[in-house]
This record gives structure tokens, C-alpha cells and sequence, in this order.
């Protein structure tokens, strides 16, 4: 059996070193990679915010073509033929160099796993994702109006290449609306960037909501609402910049009917230190303020920070808060009432989130 199984490994190796030698002597040239004739990108408009990371993942199709290529932008130009290689200049981004996992202690912890590098606005990964970084700004990239003139369209193709040869995917746009450093934001007008009206050139402001639940209405005892008037009540939701501050900070702030601040103390049952992925918590009878990192989230991770929470796996691009408290109801009842926020913060600065009770205020005293 021994002798059988020799036999066979130099018959296997002989054969091996044959067919080498025989390529060799007649000059076989080595085989090549598999490039698809039907590779595409399964879309060709890539509507970007400017002033964020813009990522789209899975647009690629390689057709079963061979890993790896080699993936490159070229041909940057506009609808009538002028060049828009602007858009591959390099600018400083922020690049993650250790994996975030919303567990970090300090701010210092965060900034310690990115770095800043020099990349091209416009990027396309070897697996063919398209990549729009925060570096590309309404400053060297116009923003769209409301109509698109096909003489101002941003197009570029995408060539790859590997050893079965090259293809190039044509007419790839971009599709750019200016800068809009936060979300829900609804209160914006996406081409101006000024605030948002009901109708053009109107009068009548849009604004941001959150969510209600459970809260008690002073002096109507009527479950307050957020978006209807009246006794019913009405809050909005603004989220703004303030001023001073190191660039890296976020408060939270209530107010009344008569937009006096509401102490956030009385929001009695709030995990304060769990509500963001903040540091250095500082608690006044006006609001509640966290060193944090910016953007926000900080990365595209499911956190217990994010909407829906670390099992939500598709998820991580929006953060989450609720503010709750809870008081005695009628026949000792215990009432819970409950404010709730999905946001994103996308612009590095000192920020706040503002709950503005317009017309009714909330009840906290017991019955």
C-alpha cells in the first residue's frame, strides 16, 4: 500500500514538472484573470449632500469577473464637455485607523483611532463602492438649483482592469445638493440652504418634530401632541449651533410656552449617562451637555447610541435619545411621559438640541 502511494506522488510530480517544462518550451502563455463584458453599476446617479460622507455600497457588479482589479475615475467632465477634474483634488478627511465600537471611554480614545489623510473628494473602492468624502464642499463643488441644467451634470467613468484585459463604465453622476449639516432637517431648504417654508417664496416656516408619548398637558390634562396646534400642543425641535465653546461639545435644553428653560431634572427618570456616546457631563437647571466626537454618529456602527440599537444591522447612521419622566396620575396611577429624537449631526462644532413646548406645557407635579 506504502509503495502504491509513492508511486503515485512522483507520478503526480512528474506530471507537474512535464506540463511546466512544457509551457516553457512552447512558450504557453500564463492564464489570465476573467473580465466580464457585462460588468455595470446598477445605477449611474449618485445624488450626494455635500459637506458629508457619502457612501454608496454594493453598486458594483462584477458578472463573476476575478479579484482582485484595479478600479480608477477618469474622465471627469461636465454635460458640455468642460473639464470637472476639480472633483478629484485632494483634501483633508478623516480616516479611521482602529475599529470604533461605541464602547470608548474618552474623546481621546475615539481621536486616537483616526487620522487625518489627504484623498480625493471623489473616490472608488476596489470593490466599486463610490465614495464622496466631507472634504466635498459647496467651495469647490456648486451645488445644485432646483433645476438641473444637463450642461452643469457631473460625469465620470469608472476603468477596471486586471489581467483579462480593461472595461470602462460610462456616464457614472453625480447629482450634488448643498451642504445640510444636520438631521431631521426639514426646517432647511435644500437648494438655498435658508430656512424652509411651506410653499416658494411663503412665509409660513417648516420645522422639525419629535416624538410624544404619554405626557400630560398643564392646566388641559389632554396628551400632548407634537404636531398639532392648540390645546393639543405643539413642540418643535430645533437643533443649532452655539456660540464659544472647543468645537466638540452637545446640549440638550427644553423649553416652555414662554420659552423660559425647563430644569432637564424634572425628565427624572433619563439615563443621562447613557443617552450619548458623550463625555464630561455637565448638568445646569438650563440643560445637559456632553464632550463629544463629531460627526454624529461618529461612524456607521450599530450602537446602543443608534436607532434600534445594536441589533439593528443595517442601521448606525442615525442616533437616538429619549428624555422621560414620570409622575402620579389620578388614582395613584403612575404615568410615564416620554420624549423621543432620531438625529445626525454631521458639521464639527458646539451644538444644541432644543425641545420648545409652543403652546401647551408639560404637566410633572403629581395629582
Amino acid at each position: 500500500m506504502h509503495n502504491i502511494l509513492r508511486y503515485k506522488v512522483v507520478l503526480f510530480l512528474t506530471l507537474m514538472i512535464a506540463f511546466s517544462g512544457c509551457r516553457k518550451i512552447f512558450d504557453l502563455p500564463n492564464e489570465k484573470d476573467y473580465l466580464s463584458t457585462k460588468m455595470t453599476y446598477n445605477r449611474f446617479e449618485f445624488p450626494i449632500t455635500l459637506g458629508r460622507v457619502n457612501l454608496y455600497q454594493g453598486v458594483f457588479n462584477a458578472d463573476n469577473s476575478s479579484f482582485p482589479m484595479t478600479l480608477e475615475i477618469i474622465n471627469p467632465r461636465f454635460g458640455d464637455g468642460r473639464s470637472a477634474a476639480d472633483m478629484l483634488a485632494k483634501r483633508p478627511v478623516l480616516v479611521w485607523t482602529g475599529e470604533y465600537t461605541g464602547n470608548e471611554k474618552s474623546l481621546a480614545e475615539i481621536e486616537a483611532k483616526r487620522k487625518i489623510e489627504e484623498r480625493p473628494m471623489l473616490e472608488v473602492r476596489p470593490s466599486g463602492d463610490i465614495v464622496v468624502w466631507e472634504s466635498a464642499t459647496s467651495d469647490v463643488i456648486q451645488p445644485r438649483d432646483s433645476i438641473l441644467y444637463p450642461q452643469d451634470i457631473r460625469y465620470f467613468d469608472v476603468k477596471v482592469k486586471n489581467s483579462g484585459g480593461t472595461r470602462i463604465m460610462k456616464n457614472l453622476w453625480l447629482n450634488p445638493f448643498r451642504e445640510i449639516p444636520y438631521f431631521p432637517a426639514d426646517d432647511i431648504n435644500p437648494y438655498s440652504g435658508k430656512p424652509n417654508t411651506t410653499t416658494p417664496d411663503g412665509t409660513n416656516l417648516k420645522h422639525n418634530y419629535p416624538g410624544i408619548y404619554g405626557m400630560i398637558g398643564e392646566g388641559t390634562n389632554d396628551e400632548l401632541t407634537a404636531t398639532q396646534g392648540g390645546l393639543k400642543g405643539l413642540v418643535y425641535t430645533y437643533i443649532r449651533k452655539v456660540p464659544g465653546g472647543t468645537g466638540n461639545s452637545l446640549r440638550f435644553k427644553f423649553l416652555n410656552k414662554d420659552s423660559v428653560a425647563i430644569d432637564p431634572a424634572k425628565f427624572n427618570q433619563t439615563k443621562w449617562d447613557q443617552l450619548v456616546h458623550g463625555f464630561n457631563m455637565e448638568k445646569t437647571s438650563e440643560y445637559v451637555k456632553y464632550d463629544v466626537a463629531y460627526p454624529i454618529p461618529v461612524a456607521r456602527i450599530p450602537t446602543r447610541f443608534t436607532t434600534g440599537g445594536v441589533n439593528n444591522l443595517g442601521g448606525g447612521n442615525i442616533a437616538h435619545v429619549e428624555f422621560v419622566y414620570s409622575r402620579n396620575g389620578f388614582a395613584g396611577r403612575r404615568e410615564q411621559g416620554v420624549i423621543v429624537q432620531d438625529f445626525a449631526i454631521y458639521e464639527k462644532g458646539d451644538w444644541e438640541i432644543v425641545f420648545h413646548f409652543k403652546t401647551v406645557n408639560p404637566k410633572f407635579e403629581d395629582e
